[in-house]
């Protein structure tokens, strides 16, 4: 019986997976800014990131004020890049409209366990995005880079 995926067809498709991570990153780092931005202060949510990663390990973050901006930066690209590739692999592997489909339930089923299910630091905004309403803008840039990817992966018809 032949395999859906060949090996070929299998790194064309973690290209296209990295490739949509990197999307959802630049995607979803522009909500959180334009979050903060709407708040007075386009850097918050990578600030209030790096404030939470910081007093867990245990260091005041008042003492370290930029440390906490660059460490929830770097947060948010390690984070939304794994959410990224995590979610297109599946998606990607999919053909026709039920790929559109599940693109679009892929980034609703994220926004769902953000808010209920998932602890903090493995969330795309880490606490700031813990409920539905924040959650949200996340999801449609989520579900757009996810749908970008689609169009990166140009692999039909190359098996």
């Amino acid at each position: 019986m032949p395999s859906i995926v060949t090996p070929g067809r299998f790194a064309r498709l973690l290209d296209a997976a990295f490739a949509t991570g990197t999307l959802t990153t630049i995607a979803t780092g522009g909500a959180l800014l334009g979050r903060g931005w709407r708040e007075g202060e386009a850097g918050r949510v990578f600030r209030l990131a790096g404030r939470g990663l910081l007093e867990r390990a245990g260091v005041t973050s008042a003492a370290a004020p930029l440390t906490s901006v660059a460490l929830g930066y770097v947060h948010h690209l390690i984070i939304a890049t794994a959410w990224g590739v995590l979610l297109a692999l599946p998606v990607l592997a999919l053909r026709g409209p039920v790929r559109l489909f599940a693109a679009v339930v892929a980034a609703f089923g994220y926004v769902v366990g953000a808010a209920y299910l998932l602890p903090p630091a493995l969330r795309i905004g880490y606490a700031v995005t813990s409920n539905i309403p924040s959650a949200v803008p996340i999801g449609v840039a989520l579900a757009l880079a996810l749908l970008g990817g689609i169009w990166l992966d140009d692999t039909e018809g190359h098996d």
